[in-house]
């Protein structure tokens, strides 16, 4: 089985080293590892990331036959985590809900990156909520969060290699 690979993020400089875009940066980080993996291909969609939906549908609809792969930003985990779910809600995030909204299921796997606040796992920081989302998610990426994503990227990509070789429930098995 083919499982087709897709990092939400928003195009262009403008928006290409946010939080919001940290899949799309992760990627990056392991981008040649994933093309050679043979069971998994990368689609990017080049719409904004609320706006996700009607690309993958359309790149689903004429790719029949593969696991579909999601790959975004979460507030609500801790900076420098990940985790791997299948059938879930959108969280409350856009992007995933356009991707539902238009395949007309949740039925896909979902890589979760974390963007929270430096001190989640302490309890020292809570997820931004309300107004302060926006700021958060589209603020640039420092230095120390693109060091955080490096580490997490070995292992964000021995979980993918599970998940095509193995399924999406080792993956969680061992991953979460």
């Amino acid at each position: 089985m083919i499982h087709t690979l897709v990092p939400l993020g928003n195009p262009g400089n403008k928006y290409a080293n946010t939080r919001h875009n940290a899949a799309r940066v992760l990627l990056h980080t392991i981008y040649q590892d994933v093309i050679a993996l043979s069971s998994v291909e990368v689609f990017v969609p080049e719409t904004f990331m609320n706006e996700s939906g009607k690309a993958v549908s359309d790149y689903m609809r004429y790719h029949e036959g593969r696991e579909l792969v999601v790959m975004y930003d979460d507030k609500d985990l801790a900076y420098g985590t990940f985790r791997i779910s299948y059938d879930r809600g959108d969280g409350g995030h856009n992007g995933v809900k356009s991707i539902i909204e238009s395949l007309g299921t949740k039925d896909f796997i979902r890589m979760r990156i974390g963007i929270g606040p430096k001190g989640m796992l302490e309890g020292a920081a809570k997820a931004p909520h309300g107004e302060e989302v926006q700021d958060y998610v589209m603020g640039h990426i420092h230095a120390d969060e693109e060091e955080e994503l490096r580490v997490i990227a070995p292992k964000v990509l021995a979980a993918l290699k599970t998940i095509a070789e193995r399924g999406y429930q080792k993956a969680m098995e061992v991953y979460n």
